[in-house]
């Protein structure tokens, strides 16, 4: 009687802990499924930018200039798609001036995007020798 009792026993604790690996295993088919649904919609309404003209590549680096309501230029870097930088001002130099041209903005631009390339930081340094190297218009 103990040996019949005993192999039930064992046949019940098979069959228990199969059902609790397939129920185990459905709930976690069911978190990746939810999880990866969940990611899919967060990324879907992420904004897109429609005013940008530039499209960059995931790890490229873009500068982008664009012209401010005063009439001053400033310019953006953007790594990707997203914009890492947005420069409104002459950087450096005393007070809140903006750049006088387009031309003088890409430079400026160009040359911390062209740091960024190199390796110097993520957000390298510019002197004010550089501007007047550069001859930005408005730096003494």
């Amino acid at each position: 009687m103990t040996c019949a009792n005993s192999c039930r026993l064992r046949k019940m604790i098979r069959m228990t802990r199969t059902g609790a690996l397939q129920v185990a295993s459905l709930l976690f088919l069911t978190g990746v499924v939810s999880f990866t649904a969940c990611r899919q919609k967060q990324e879907s309404k992420q904004p897109e930018h429609q005013h940008t003209t530039v499209t960059a590549m995931q790890d490229s680096i873009a500068v982008i200039p664009f012209q401010l309501e005063n009439g001053g230029w400033g310019y953006k870097i953007n790594i990707g798609p997203k914009t890492f930088i947005e420069q409104t001002i002459i950087p450096v130099i005393m007070g809140r001036k903006t750049f006088q041209s387009k031309e003088d903005a890409l430079k400026v631009g160009e040359c911390i995007a062209s740091k960024m390339r190199k390796g110097e930081g993520r957000f390298p340094n510019l002197t004010r020798q550089e501007l007047l190297d550069m001859k930005i218009a408005g730096v003494e």
